[in-house]
């Protein structure tokens, strides 16, 4: 629990918020339906989108490899769902990123006793939001799917698509004011009533103050738990490194050969050779 001075802090900062920043934006669109359907329609072009469903930092695990936490998940009333993803970061927003949260999106419909031919894939639409042009073309937005060379390029419809909005363009469209609201700190500065209303519950509001102060340092105590749980990781691998040199040279002293010394620790031959050579020492022959 932070004291005075830091919660001070954090309603500082707070104030500076804008929806371009994840954190905040994932806790403004936390149960935000009307939100949530107004960016939807404006960015999907479709004034009927009703939204169903919101998860905010949902986790999709991978047993086989890196899991993914997407910012926004949504469901529509159609069945359709969305991963809304807001970045700053150029590095974060790469086409191989949004395709392999496409792929996470899918596996979290194709369940045991998914039937190809009867079953269905719902569409999937991963949406970057980005703070800079990442695909460079000018454009406002962009659509991007699969298509078939061979038959002058006819969209394959396997219903997955990747958008991606370049917030740089805040021109005069409902799409370029969206994107101007996206990095207003002041909710008097907004074009769209939903996103100010709700804006202000944050920022001027004592009870919204409060909430977003508790996803903060709930934030921050994730933080720490996670460079924790790395260093100490990072101190087991230190460790594990030491006890095999000593092994090493344990083992030097009563002459055992490299093979033993390599199965003793898992050690590859080359491995124990660069050890040995950066302490300027001989192995036996």
């Amino acid at each position: 629990m932070a004291n005075d001075k830091d919660r001070s802090k954090l309603i500082e900062t707070i104030q500076h918020f804008r929806l371009i920043d994840d954190t905040y934006f994932n806790n403004f669109m936390d149960d935000n339906f009307s939100g949530m359907r107004l960016f939807l329609r404006i960015i999907m072009d479709d004034p009927k989108l009703e939204v169903l469903r919101i998860q905010t930092q949902r986790e999709v695990s991978n047993i086989y490899g890196r899991s993914v936490r997407f910012d926004v998940f949504v469901k529509d009333a159609d069945g359709a769902e969305y991963d809304v993803e807001v970045q700053r970061s150029d590095a974060w927003a790469t086409p191989e990123r949004a395709r392999y949260n496409s792929s996470m999106m899918d596996t979290m419909t194709v369940k045991k006793g998914f039937e190809w031919g009867k079953d269905h894939l719902p569409p999937a639409h991963v949406i970057f939001i980005t703070e800079h042009d990442i695909l460079k073309g000018g454009k406002p937005i962009y659509h991007s799917y699969r298509t078939i060379a061979e038959l002058d390029h006819q969209r394959l419809e396997d219903h997955a698509e990747i958008i991606y909005v370049n917030a740089e363009i805040q021109d005069d469209t409902d799409l370029g004011h969206l994107m101007h609201d996206m990095f207003c700190e002041n909710p008097d500065d907004m074009y769209y009533a939903e996103l100010a209303e709700r804006s202000r519950y944050f920022k001027k509001d004592e009870h919204g103050v409060m909430k977003m102060c508790e996803a903060m340092e709930k934030l921050m105590e994730e933080d720490r738990a996670e460079s924790f749980k790395k260093g100490f990781s990072e101190g087991q691998d230190k460790g594990r490194e030491e006890a095999n040199q000593n092994t090493i040279l344990n083992l030097l002293a009563i002459k055992a050969k490299l093979p033993v010394i390599a199965k003793a620790t898992g050690w590859t031959e080359e491995r124990i050779l660069g050890f040995l050579q950066s302490k300027g020492i001989q192995p036996a022959q």
